[in-house]
């Protein structure tokens, strides 16, 4: 699984007036006009963000090459470049435009500057394997989601997994690439059998795209996770661990709701009441250190469904949950949080959630 960057957007158009010099061919040919390059100056840019060039110039029966000297490969073929660079330092870049006999020529010098985001590590499960895996409504499940004993590593990136094989039983963190998110509770096998999708229908880049499907723990008594006290990682469900590689700092995570919660939140089944004026359903977001101790005071908190307050907020898009005030991170840990509890203090609510996306910083000496 390779390293993914997150990519942010930011735009700079230039209008860039183009004044040509053409020389007429003195052979007995004069069909041919032909163009010397024109040297366009420097611009500046930034890795993963949006360069706009707009030459500015008549596009009527014009082809239009731009042609990335540094990677030896062409960019675009519009008139107006729309680029963003992925490596850092000097890129030569030309634009050629052709308009029947006529050719022109302009270079640009373009430098690259490394962005905030440039050494993030992202988690990319767009090329995660589930040719092989388990069909499911919509979809496939990894193939080892009920194989005891089984890691789900990626990148960076342990997540926690485990399950009892005969009873097919899982907890921690699965892959999934279900487009389904409709209710199943009437379906042969109800929610036990088609627990895989996503309100949003697939990952952050799109329907049937691979996403993480967590199941977690109630979040528990303050008591069990105080600040300064050591916590004991491997007593939770939905627990995300980093490589020794390096050391990190928390960034972000893209979440949404699960099908089998939402439904439960907003229509009721078996369990679950169907939500009233002062419930939520949240999710919480610990960090642990290498110490493992708590990082932070407070855990981040992100509320999928919250009717408090006059609020009716109940959300089936992909959201991300900003982490960085957890700091340097070993592990994270997942918990969620609902008003809907029977008289044990349990919950009704599927303690379901998916995410993709989750994103770390190095901390580089």
């Amino acid at each position: 699984m390779k390293k993914s960057f997150l990519r942010l957007s930011a735009l700079f158009v230039l209008g860039l007036s183009l004044a040509t010099v053409t020389f007429t061919s003195c052979s007995s040919d004069d069909s041919g006009v032909y163009n010397v390059a024109i040297d366009k100056g420097t611009l500046t840019t930034l890795t993963f963000q949006e360069l706009v060039i707009d030459p500015q110039v008549e596009t009527q029966g014009a082809v239009f090459t731009w042609f990335d000297h540094t990677v030896n490969s062409v960019i675009s073929k519009e008139a107006v470049l729309k680029h963003a660079f992925q490596t850092p330092g000097e890129h030569k870049i030309s634009l050629k435009i052709e308009r029947g006999n006529k050719v022109e020529l302009y270079t640009y010098s373009i430098q690259v500057g490394k962005s905030d985001d440039f050494d993030q590590v992202r988690l990319n499960l767009t090329d995660f394997d589930l040719t092989e895996g388990i069909e499911t409504a919509g979809g496939r499940i990894w193939k080892n989601t009920f194989t005891e004993d089984m890691p789900l590593n990626t990148s960076i990136f342990s997540f926690n997994h485990n399950a009892m094989t005969e009873w097919k039983v899982w907890y921690g963190f699965t892959v999934s690439n279900s487009k389904d998110n409709s209710n199943q509770l009437e379906a042969e096998g109800g929610w036990v059998n088609n627990q895989w999708g996503s309100m949003a229908k697939g990952g952050v880049e799109g329907v049937g795209k691979p996403f993480l499907v967590a199941y977690a723990d109630h979040k528990p008594d303050a008591s069990v996770l105080q600040p300064g006290v050591e916590i004991e990682v491997e007593n939770f469900s939905a627990v995300v661990t980093l490589d020794d590689t390096n050391r990190y700092k928390a960034v972000s995570t893209a979440v949404a709701i699960s099908p089998w919660s939402y439904y439960g939140i907003t229509e009721g089944d078996d369990y679950a009441t169907k939500f009233k004026t002062g419930d939520y359903f949240a999710l919480q977001v610990y960090g642990v250190g290498a110490d493992m101790k708590l990082t932070s005071s407070a855990p981040v908190t992100h509320y999928f469904v919250d009717f408090r307050n006059g609020e009716h907020t109940v959300s089936k898009d992909w959201n991300t949950v900003d982490l960085s005030s957890l700091g340097e991170v070993k592990y994270l840990l997942f918990f969620l949080e609902t008003t809907d509890r029977n008289a044990q203090g349990y919950a009704n609510t599927a303690l379901y959630f998916t995410m993709d996306q989750l994103t770390v910083n190095p901390i580089t000496e």
